[in-house]
């Protein structure tokens, strides 16, 4: 029988016995004591009994009233204390006999007690829905004392067992702030619901006030290290929970084990997580682990290298779908990648890239797993997420390697053209970048090589090579860059490249280092660089060439090659290899051996030879070169009646031949020779109706007109040349034809020639094509022999089409003829148009140097100070332009009155140069001097300039004159005559000093 203490408080009969009672009545009573007594000693079953019997005898009458009120209260309360007796004895009949009793006396404040009574009842059985019912139909009020205490307790408990926390918990906490024995039991329930509801700062609170409790010692530690926890309170859990787990038992052991480890791992100390996951995880079982456990415990094999372990428990996130888990697996990727297993680190890093909550792993995922897709050679996978890459991360710190990436997938896939593109936009590539670069270069140059692309693959080949990284690709996109080169007749570039990839460590690793040779020969003859071409066949010759027919080509183009070169011995050897050999080359070889013979001056060998290649080989593709060249033969040995013979035979036997032209030339030439004109007319009128497309028609035509010529008669030339399609000349033709005369007499400074050859052009073609260019060589031509008036009109004729080629140099021409003459006005017009619309840089410094002087000419410093910082602060102007300023710059500020920054001007100048500038800057300074009648300092300038500056007469002379000022001004008269003499005696130049001294002179003779 389970026992339940009650508190109860006796009931006293407030009934005052103010009269004697019957003795019934005192029997009843006395015994209904006597069960309070037996009660209050929980002696239930005596008690009962005793309660019964008083329920039973509870019949007695009495005169009084109050007698029989007190009679029914005792029968009232012993009906609820049997039944009382009965809850506490555990007796099946306690239930029925509170609600009998409530049926009975539902008015007696006995009524609400005994509901607390059912409730109990219900709640010791443990049908804690049905004690609510019972409880919720009364009130705390209706209690008092401990039953009040038990009633709030019961009532949160039996909330609790039925899972309404937010009922039971204010009740448990007026019972744990309350002084009864449940206080322990719902400070730690309401603690319990407190952490539920995540109210950690509540929850701790109450958990540490259960600290000395022997109850819960076993349980609330367990909480206490939770909340520490979910608070990163790190430090604490460790502190705290670390002792207890090991030197207490408790009922969630393992739990608080995961808790310790997980802290461990929050301070990144592994080595101590390892040992409390490890026991953790023997506890457990798998029976609570989680997926965030399998995470950690992972994480931290990992960190530790114990790749295996972590492999085995990271694998357990393969199906979840969370932050964690995204980490986890590519945690997992990692590990698989460091124990070699790429297969599985791809198949990892892929789920992860598949998560969104961490966008950084989620992007290095999806690197990492295109990467694997690539090494494992899933091509089209790794395509796709090397696009998805880009497209998604475009700002990614891996973007070039991700280019780089795709890049070598194409390459993979043949789509070198869209691997180029990729390339091309990585500004700074990596040593991987390049390598795929150069890759992707040569193999889209060799598909175009192989569609006869050639100019397209040389400049992929060029590309290539811009990134030697693979030596054997490098040597092989330089061979068939070669190659290309060749293709596309830049014979010279194609020898290079072969040398190139000759001389290359990485070339004798392919199978085309010999062939090379062969190739560079071919290259060298097609460009006549016979020495070299016969080098490289020679060495081809000696490598290890195995195929016949290539061997016997290279001796015969080594032939060719020592042939190109005037070798001719041995030419003629390798060629007599050939014949000897016999075969489908023999009559090319004899055809050039009669060359040859007859090159070394011995004809009669050479037609012997011919004549041996025709008897041999009639239908040889060299039979009409021979059957040519053995009549021309005779012809050049002087034995032109032969030759004639024998040409007019070769021409009716090979009339389609490429050299029936020539053999008709030849002809006429004899004819010529023999004197016999109408004869040679005839031949070459021949040549130019039926082969009017031949270099030889040209020759005959030039022939023809010799013979006229010779005849005297130059019109019947005229009018016959009108006649043939080579001779006519249209319009245009003739428009440049009279335009060349001119230039020509233009360029050779035959100026009046020139003039005249311009005047024709332009009375034959009044719209001639070319007016602009010959106006200005005639405008030229004036102004060489100085004749502006007429120059200045065809400029300005040219300067009125602002489009014109010739507008700048028009725009010069006119401004320095303005300038001689001093008209500086005009100049500056021109000047100033210059200045706006040059295109070159030379133009617009001869502009903004020549406004300067023209401002200076007629005397406008202000402007011409403006230009003086032009030519200062363009970046073009040479130092001499510098010092010029300077001068213009000191000569405005004269104009100004400003002597002071004149003088600096000057001085600046002279210290720059010693140029007509400096001498001209010198001068100024002394006349400042003089003009401040600082006579001696003048004096002093002036001999500086006339030591110093030797070369330049006119300033020089000037200071002689300017000293003579001096010493008049010094009173020194005897000095001044003698200086003024000695200019007016020894002064050459053609200007204004030797009047100007003469006029001194004269004026100081006066005086």
């Amino acid at each position: 029988m389970r026992k339940i203490t009650f508190f109860l408080v006796p009931l006293f009969l407030t009934t005052a016995l103010a009269q004697a009672q019957l003795p019934a009545f005192f029997k009843i009573n006395e015994k209904y004591k006597n069960a309070l007594e037996l009660l209050e000693q929980e002696k239930y079953a005596a008690a009962s009994a005793l309660f019964y019997e008083v329920e039973q005898n509870a019949t007695v009458e009495t005169p009084q009233s109050e007698k029989n009120t007190d009679v029914s209260n005792i029968k009232i309360n012993a009906e609820y204390y049997r039944a009382y007796c009965a809850l506490a004895l555990d007796n099946d009949d306690a239930e029925q006999l509170f609600k009998l009793f409530i049926k009975k006396h539902p008015e007696s404040p006995r009524a609400k007690q005994a509901y607390f009574q059912v409730g109990k009842y219900y709640f010791n059985q443990g049908d804690y829905q049905e004690a609510l019912d019972w409880f919720t139909k009364v009130s705390s009020v209706d209690l008092a004392g401990k039953e009040d205490a038990e009633y709030k307790f019961k009532t949160a408990y039996a909330y609790f067992e039925t899972n309404d926390y937010a009922s039971a918990k204010p009740l448990f906490s007026l019972v744990k702030d309350g002084d009864s024995k449940y206080r322990e039991q719902a400070t730690y329930y309401f603690a319990y619901i407190s952490y539920l509801d995540k109210e950690y700062a509540v929850a701790l609170k109450n958990f540490e006030k259960l600290k000395n409790s022997k109850t819960y010692e076993a349980s609330y530690p367990y909480y206490i290290s939770a909340i520490y926890y979910l608070d990163k309170r790190y430090d604490d859990v460790l502190a705290y929970a670390v002792p207890i787990v090991e030197n207490t038992k408790q009922l969630r052991e393992t739990e608080l084990l995961r808790i310790i480890a997980a802290s461990y791992f929050a301070k990144n100390d592994y080595t101590n997580a390892l040992a409390y996951y490890e026991r953790f995880m023997k506890q457990d079982m798998g029976k609570t682990q989680n997926n965030h456990d399998s995470y950690q415990i992972g994480y931290t094999y990992y960190k530790l290298k114990k790749y295996n372990q972590a492999i085995e428990q990271l694998g357990k996130l393969i199906n979840d779908q969370t932050a964690y888990s995204q980490a986890g697996l590519y945690t997992l990727g990692d590990a698989y990648l460091t124990t070699k297993n790429k297969q599985g680190a791809r198949n990892a890093f892929q789920f992860s890239s598949k998560m969104d909550f961490d966008k950084q792993i989620e992007e290095e995922a999806l690197f990492n797993f295109a990467k694997l897709s690539y090494e494992l050679q899933f091509h089209n996978i790794a395509l796709d997420a090397a696009q998805e890459y880009l497209k998604k991360y475009p700002r990614s710190k891996h973007l070039n390697e991700a280019k780089t990436l795709l890049a070598k997938v194409l390459l993979s896939t043949k789509n070198y053209k869209e691997a180029i593109d990729i390339l091309e936009g990585i500004d700074d590539k990596t040593e991987d970048a390049k390598e795929a670069y150069q890759k992707v270069t040569y193999y889209r140059a060799l598909e175009f090589y192989n569609e006869r692309a050639f100019e397209n693959s040389i400049g992929l080949f060029l590309r290539s090579n811009n990134f030697p990284v693979d030596k054997e690709i490098f040597a092989l996109a330089t061979y068939w860059c070669a190659e290309a080169m060749y293709e596309v007749r830049k014979y010279s570039e194609s020898v290079n490249y072969f040398e190139n990839f000759l001389g290359m460590p990485a070339s004798r690793k392919t199978d085309l280092y010999n062939y090379a040779n062969y190739a560079l020969g071919y290259a060298a003859l097609e460009g006549e660089n016979y020495p070299k071409a016969a080098t490289y066949y020679a060495r081809f010759l000696n490598g290890n060439e195995k195929d016949p027919k290539t061997i016997k080509d290279a001796t015969l183009r080594l032939a060719d090659a020592y042939f190109g070169a005037k070798n001719y011995d041995l030419a003629l050897g390798y060629y007599n290899k050939i014949i000897a050999q016999g075969g489908s080359s023999q009559d090319y070889a004899l055809f050039q051996r009669g060359i040859i013979e007859g090159l070394q001056n011995q004809p009669q060998v050479k037609i012997a030879t011919l004549e041996s290649l025709l008897a041999k080989f009639p239908n040889s593709n060299y039979a009409d070169d021979a059957g040519f060249e053995i009549p021309y033969t005779h012809f050049l040995i002087g034995e032109g009646d032969k030759a004639k013979t024998d040409l007019t035979a070769f021409i009716q036997k090979y009339p389609r031949s490429s050299y029936v032209p020539r053999a008709l030339v030849t002809i006429g030439l004899v004819n010529y020779d023999q004197k016999n004109d109408q004869a040679a007319l005839e031949t070459f009128k021949r040549v130019i109706a039926e082969y009017k497309s031949t270099d030889e028609a040209q020759q005959s035509l030039k022939l023809i007109q010799k013979i006229y010529l010779d005849m005297g008669n130059a019109t019947e030339f005229i009018n016959y040349a009108n006649t043939t399609s080579i001779g006519n000349y249209t319009t245009s033709e003739q428009d440049n034809i009279m335009f060349q005369a001119a230039y020509s007499q233009y360029l050779r400074g035959n100026w009046e020639n020139a003039i005249e050859s311009v005047n024709a052009y332009f009375d034959k073609f009044p719209k001639a094509i070319q007016d602009k260019q010959a106006k200005f060589i005639r405008a030229e031509s004036y102004k060489n022999l100085g004749k502006y008036a007429p120059a200045i009109i065809d400029y300005e004729y040219i300067l009125n089409d602002w489009t014109s080629e010739y507008t700048e140099r028009a725009l010069i021409s006119i401004s320095k003829i303005y300038l001689s003459t001093k008209q500086y006005n005009e100049a500056i017009v021109h000047l100033k148009k210059l200045e706006i619309a040059s295109e070159y840089k030379a133009n617009y410094s001869f502009a903004i140097n020549n406004l300067m002087v023209a401002y200076a000419g007629i005397k406008v410093p202000d402007q011409t100070l403006l230009y003086v910082n032009l030519v200062r602060d363009y970046e073009k102007s040479s130092e001499e332009d510098r010092n010029k300023a300077g001068l213009y710059a000191g000569k405005a500020y004269l104009l100004l009155a400003d002597t002071v920054k004149a003088k600096k001007e000057f001085e600046g100048v002279v210290k720059a140069t010693k140029s007509v500038a400096g001498a001209e800057a010198l001068y100024n300074v002394a006349e400042i001097q003089y003009q401040q009648k600082d006579y001696k300092a003048s004096q002093k300038t002036c001999f500086q300039l006339i030591n110093d500056m030797p070369n330049y007469d006119y300033w020089g002379a000037k200071s002689f004159i300017l000293l003579a000022d001096n010493y008049v001004a010094l009173k020194d008269k005897v000095q001044a005559i003698a200086t003024l003499k000695s200019i007016i005696e020894n002064y050459e130049g053609d200007d204004e000093i030797v009047e100007t001294a003469k006029t001194k002179l004269k004026a100081i003779n006066g005086k």
